[in-house]
């Protein structure tokens, strides 16, 4: 137990060691601080005095004092402004209205073919018949009763097209629409 804590102890006073700095400049720097800066603050001090000193020095009468030499420099160009202009004309923008599923209900088998095409699967079992329509956001189930030879819309669901996945009411909506929409 001793060894290792030792171990321990040498290596970090190895680590503070080495990573300290050594140089001549930077010796006793905790105790030096206070000397620095007071040397600092009268070198600055001096290169002040001569700096003004050398520029009312510099400064000749017969030249003007627009004349400074510098180094070309290429001036950036402003941007133009963007001007902004009014609509004079009011437009109306009309409303899409908005599809409901209800429409579907008591159309004929054959009226539903008509406008929507032929379904993507088919079930039957007895008086019930049962189509459904693919889409990309949701399944659209369509039962159908029979009544005097021919099956009615009795019932309309829509569903999602992953197992316990969320619908998007109006993406789907949207397309159903489409798709009655593009059949005469």
């Amino acid at each position: 137990m001793k060894s290792n804590l030792n171990k321990i102890i040498l290596n970090f006073t190895l680590i503070l060691f080495l990573s300290s700095c050594h140089t001549f400049k930077h010796q006793n720097i905790f105790l030096d601080t206070k000397k620095r800066d007071e040397i600092q603050y009268k070198e600055v001090d001096n290169l002040k005095e001569k700096s003004t000193k050398t520029k009312i020095d510099d400064i000749d009468k017969n030249k003007p004092s627009n004349e400074i030499e510098m180094a070309p420099i290429n001036m950036p160009k402003q941007k133009q402004k963007v001007k902004t202009v009014a609509l004079s004309k009011n437009l109306n923008i009309t409303k899409t209205k908005i599809f409901k599923l209800d429409v579907i209900k008591n159309w004929s088998e054959k009226k539903l073919v008509q406008k929507m095409g032929q379904s993507d699967f088919i079930k039957e079992e007895g008086r019930l018949k049962s189509y459904q329509y693919y889409f990309s956001s949701c399944f659209l189930d369509i039962f159908f009763l029979k009544r005097k030879n021919s099956y009615y819309v009795k019932h309309i669901q829509t569903r999602s097209t992953k197992l316990y996945g969320k619908i998007k009411p109006k993406k789907c909506l949207e397309e159903i629409n489409n798709k009655i929409d593009r059949y005469p």
